[in-house]
């Protein structure tokens, strides 16, 4: 239950950090562009261990779906900060 817990936590941080990274290029912010581009890659370590030691499809598939709601739910957050 705590790997799924990380997995979702960095995918919905990801996703916050993803769409302010798209927004500093709409906006010509160089500042904001350089600083989520290099944090994007460490925002992701936490999940990239759980995902390699996934055994079996079944896993994997878990991990995918949980992934899958920390994202969707990191881009509804995105979406009513920026709006």
């Amino acid at each position: 239950m705590y790997k799924y817990f990380i997995i979702f936590l960095s995918a919905f941080v990801l996703e916050i950090g993803s769409t302010f990274y798209i927004n500093g290029v709409a906006s010509h912010n160089l500042g904001i562009m350089a600083f989520f581009a290099f944090m994007g890659p460490m925002l992701s370590l936490p999940f990239v261990n759980f995902v390699i030691e996934a055994k079996n499809w079944k896993d994997r598939g878990v991990l995918a779906i949980i992934q899958s709601f920390g994202y969707c739910f990191g881009s509804i957050v995105s979406y009513f900060f920026l709006t």
